[in-house]
């Protein structure tokens, strides 16, 4: 039992500390997994292992909890959370402004020297464009929740047109930033008041050598046309993202996970060798062998250390066809046996998971009613094969227990890689393309995952599911050897997100749950997957990272000491 336990005085009147506990617990805490009532004087604060108590009595207030798992995971913010409540109330200070809509965000225009701007497009043969005359598309990301405006937007057609514009930005002071297909939701993939630069015009696949089992590309090239290219020569990537339509810098300065990711780490594990260039214009090449501090720094590093200009994949040969077993469970537990015994049979090629609600009616949540679910965990077991020896069904699924056996598919394997595209086409038909997207993802130790979503799934809307999904991967920490993709340190892990595409008038009543589930997460030993909606402190930033944490920041201070690169997402 963890015990919190402190009191704090206060000038203003018992019913006038009461209001305020009530106004700041209901909105730090939606939902009713934790019931708030009150006893008197005596606020209560009841579920998920927390029982607290907030006591007013004349000239100061008491507050106090006891803890068991979940909550207790997580001590530290809920002390937190509770310490800046009582403060609030004690002294009277206004809540805490709720978050401005993403759409009602105002982005300054920039105003572009045009003589600067003619001597940039002087140096390079690519596109400059002012950033006051930019499309709105170059403001924001897939997110839509942030909204920068940049001095001005490159094209850049080579690693010369690159070299230029850090010349040139660097000679007027000026940040730069990074875009591919901007599929980030936090502060990547824009700029505010200095240099963006568009990487998609370095989209070119380079070569493909066959006999190697590698392909070389530019930074701005989609995934997509990768695996066209390189399916021509018998080859695919070994890790694939649900969407191909990022591009390769993009999700290699991520991480990159797909369905096969408990097979073969995330795509930043599958690189042989990357050219790139600092802030300074300097460029290097980097691998396992040659500068590998600068190669792990630049993997999954947020793109704060380098700019990718281009990499070499390894690839590996597919068998021609696919087939998927469409299985059904009703317990997450189930689920999870069955999953982890797929990974370690060495039987399958793929796995696919989700949370699926099914609608139930409406119940009381902070205060309003709205619909609940009955959850399920549809699982896709997809195995590859040759024409003319189909997998043996029976012992493929031999050992797992489903709720129910729902569908057997066969695709060619080409067409299992964009498997998803007819879903991101619904998603753009109906418009939820265009709303923010906050999503919440990351990897929770298999001891906790169960527990976790327990915690979760019960007051979370099915509406999460128009235009969006909940996430599920399974995975293990040993097919990856990246040191900057955090993961927690057991064996066996379990992604999950909260993807949702949130109107602009929900993101205020939204966005506290989100926190919250990614709090517990956190708090529960979960990493956060770092192309999501992020707002770390920099505490948390270096709780991240860990014991990776200084190196990490000492590679920052060598290749980009003034933080112009990628800045405003690190708290460096």
């Amino acid at each position: 039992m963890v015990d919190i336990d402190f009191t704090l005085p206060t000038g203003r009147t018992v019913e006038q500390v009461k209001r305020s506990i009530e106004s700041e617990i209901r909105n730090r805490l939606p939902g009713e997994r934790i019931r708030k009532f009150w006893e008197g004087d005596v606020f209560r604060l009841v579920g998920m292992g927390a029982d607290g108590r907030i006591e007013v009595r004349p000239g100061q207030i008491h507050a106090s909890a006891k803890l068991r798992p979940p909550l207790s995971f997580m001590r530290g913010r809920v002390e937190e959370g509770l310490r800046q409540t009582v403060e609030r109330a004690a002294s009277g200070a206004a809540a805490a402004a709720p978050a401005a809509t993403p759409s009602a965000v105002a982005v300054p225009v920039a105003d572009a020297d045009p003589a600067q701007v003619d001597a940039l497009r002087a140096r390079v043969d690519g596109v400059v464009m002012p950033g006051a005359a930019a499309h709105d598309e170059f403001l924001t990301n897939f997110g839509h929740v942030h909204h920068w405006r940049p001095l001005v937007v490159v094209k850049p057609t080579s690693r010369q047109d690159v070299v230029a514009t850090l010349a040139w930005a660097k000679q007027h002071g000026l940040t730069v930033s990074t875009r591919g297909a901007a599929h980030s939701q936090s502060e990547l993939a824009i700029n505010q008041g200095g240099v963006l630069l568009d990487m998609k015009s370095m989209g070119r696949v380079l070569a493909v050598d066959a006999a190697a089992m590698t392909v070389t590309v530019e930074p701005g090239a989609i995934w997509r046309d990768v695996v066209a290219r390189v399916y021509r020569h018998g080859l695919i990537p070994p890790v694939l993202t649900n969407n191909l339509s990022v591009t390769v810098g993009g999700t290699l300065s991520i991480a990159g996970i797909g369905v096969s990711s408990f097979r073969y780490g995330a795509q930043t594990d599958n690189v042989e060798e990357l050219d790139v260039a600092t802030i300074e214009g300097t460029m290097y090449r980097c691998s396992r062998r040659e500068k590998p501090e600068l190669f792990w720094g630049v993997l999954a590093g947020l793109g704060q250390l380098a700019i990718i200009l281009k990499a070499t994949l390894k690839l590996r040969r597919p068998k021609a066809m696919t087939r998927t077993y469409y299985l059904l469970y009703d317990d997450v537990r189930r689920f999870m046996d069955d999953s982890r015994m797929a990974m370690d049979s060495g039987r399958w090629d793929y796995i696919e998971s989700w949370c699926a609600p099914n609608l139930q009616g409406l119940k009381w949540v902070n205060g309003v009613r709205q619909p609940f679910a009955r959850w399920f965990f549809p699982a896709h077991f997809t195995v590859e094969f040759e024409p003319g020896a189909p997998p043996d069904d029976q012992a493929m699924l031999e050992g797992l227990r489903p709720y129910d056996t729902l569908h057997v598919d066969d695709l060619p394997t080409h067409e299992f890689a964009n498997r998803l595209v007819p879903v991101f086409d619904l998603w753009k038909k109906l418009g939820t393309w265009e709303h923010p997207h906050p999503w919440m993802e990351g990897i929770l130790p298999w001891s906790a995952a169960a527990e976790y979503m327990d915690t979760i799934l019960p007051d979370l809307s099915p509406g999460v599911q128009v235009g969006g999904h909940v996430l599920l991967w399974t995975a293990r920490s040993s097919v990856s050897e990246v040191p900057l993709f955090m993961h927690p340190k057991e064996e066996h892990l379990i992604g999950f997100g909260i993807l949702p595409a949130v109107p602009p008038k929900l993101w205020e009543a939204a966005r506290p749950r989100l926190e919250m589930a990614s709090d517990l997460m956190m708090g529960m030993g979960g990493k956060r997957y770092l192309s999501g909606f992020i707002q770390f402190t920099p505490q948390q930033w270096r709780e991240h990272f860990g014991d990776q944490w200084e190196r990490f920041a000492a590679l920052k201070r060598q290749y980009d000491p003034q933080n112009r690169l990628n800045p405003g997402f690190v708290a460096f």
